[in-house]
């Protein structure tokens, strides 16, 4: 098996997906930003859903030609002039009829996408974003990095890296180092013991800590790190819950992007997105960036039928 394309610098291939809705507003904006800042290519993605496409066919049908609906073409390109403006030149735009989860998955696998960006809905009076089936189901499925976008497009500063200690975390920490290779990077990781009262005793903290502090400087010692990122490196070991040390670091010093790996079946950061992982999405007042474990990446099953494919000029 070849290596995946992170482990191989930034990516060249960006795929967007959008619905065109607000929600989609921000992570249209960071893959343009994106996509300037690693010259790479970007194609926009907009899925129609097949029984989205037959009530719009019926609704329609008997209209008289001046009042039908522009083409979906014409649509999603009206939007991307009026959201891109002067980044709008040489996005490519794909206009695919299936499930959008599958869809999105087999698309960025024919381009040979290096990495997905979608947005995420928040609602205002919770303070809490909803990952949707369509987040939630890719995430399952593709082999390939996703950053589900929640705020608005600032460079990224400081990179937070979640890491286990395990294999998939390790992937997280390779990810942050290739795509952001002058960010500086932060590795967390948070821990807590199954009884609360054994940490009444001080030797017991100082002992579970010295073993955490053992097993991250093994990590660390792993990594496929560069010299100058191995001694930048800030690593931070806290008691905690892990959603709640993250959030509350990422609030304190303001760091806008999150990388946390997934395992195949089990472990903190589940493929399943059940437990933390969901949490995480859910909660970090930031962009996430989803590294999935090699290992675990199904097969291709997807079903569907493109219908456009446009470049833009």
């Amino acid at each position: 098996m070849s290596d995946p394309s992170w482990t191989q610098g930034p990516p060249k291939t960006i795929l967007l997906a959008t619905d065109l809705s607000n929600r989609c507003d921000r992570a249209t904006d960071r893959a343009a930003h994106l996509a300037k800042l690693w010259g790479a290519r970007l194609v926009v993605l907009n899925v129609l859903e097949f029984d989205q496409e037959f009530l719009e066919s019926r609704r329609t049908a008997d209209l008289p030609s001046w009042r039908q609906p522009p083409d979906r073409e014409g649509v999603v390109l009206a939007q991307l002039r009026r959201d891109l403006r002067e980044d709008l030149k040489g996005v490519e735009i794909r206009i695919v009829q299936g499930a959008p989860a599958a869809t999105i998955d087999a698309v960025a696998r024919d381009i040979d996408a290096d990495l997905i960006i979608v947005g995420l809905a928040r609602d205002e009076s919770l303070g809490r974003y909803f990952l949707g089936s369509t987040v939630e189901r890719l995430s399952r499925q593709t082999p390939i990095p996703l950053l589900v976008v929640k705020n608005r497009v600032r460079p990224y500063g400081e990179i937070l890296v979640a890491t286990d200690f395990s294999p998939p975390s390790q992937h997280a920490l390779t990810a942050a180092a290739q795509f952001f290779p002058q960010a500086p990077l932060t590795l967390l990781h948070a821990w807590e013991v199954p009884f609360k009262g054994l940490l009444d005793s001080p030797n017991f903290r100082r002992e579970w800590t010295a073993m955490e502090k053992v097993g991250c400087d093994k990590f660390v010692a792993q990594s496929r790190l560069s010299p100058d990122q191995h001694r930048s490196l800030q690593v931070l070991l806290e008691h905690g819950s892990t959603e709640s040390i993250i959030c509350t670091y990422m609030r304190d010093k303001g760091v806008e992007l999150i990388v946390v790996g997934t395992h195949g079946r089990s472990g903190l950061f589940d493929v399943r997105l059940g437990g933390t992982a969901k949490r995480i999405l859910e909660a970090a007042p930031g962009d996430v960036l989803l590294i999935r474990e090699p290992r675990s990446v199904r097969a291709p099953g997807a079903n569907s039928t493109s219908k456009e494919s446009a470049a833009v000029d």
